[in-house]
């Protein structure tokens, strides 16, 4: 009995140590990774540890605000689906149609979204403003 648990032992640990090998082989282990907000390592002698520049409540929230966008471009033509083809006069009316929720209409940070509508040509554009709030390079999408 002892014989076969010995036995077991060592087929796990060859199991670890290939799959090790094959982890450092493809890169994945033994690489240091950044994870926004997250300390890591500089590449001088020094070694110290610093905070990565873009904290992650920066990245949740442009996470966020493009997951709001992807559904705020397919709550508006299925609006105008029930609505005899006209778009939405304001993203508030969406919300009021039932089709998305209150929070969807603001962007990672708490602000409402940009929305543009030419009934004219039938076409329309929702954005962020970015971190800032201000018309700039940081808009969500890109200017």
């Amino acid at each position: 009995m002892i014989a076969k648990e010995k036995a077991n032992l060592i087929v796990v640990s060859i199991a670890i140590a290939i799959g090790m090998a094959i982890g450092f082989y493809s890169g994945y282990l033994g690489k240091e990774t950044k994870q926004p907000g997250a300390a890591i390592r500089t590449s001088d002698a020094t070694g110290h540890w610093k905070r990565h520049a873009e904290p992650a409540s920066d990245i949740n929230a442009e996470m966020r605000t493009n997951t709001h966008i992807r559904l705020l471009m397919q709550a508006i033509p299925t609006s105008a689906l029930f609505n005899a083809g006209i778009l939405p006069e304001t993203l508030d009316a969406l919300v009021t149609e039932g089709l998305i929720g209150q929070e969807i209409i603001r962007d990672g940070w708490e602000r409402p979204f940009v929305y543009e509508v030419d009934h004219e040509h039938g076409t329309y554009a929702v954005r962020s403003l970015g971190a800032d709030g201000i018309p700039s390079e940081d808009d969500i999408p890109k200017p």
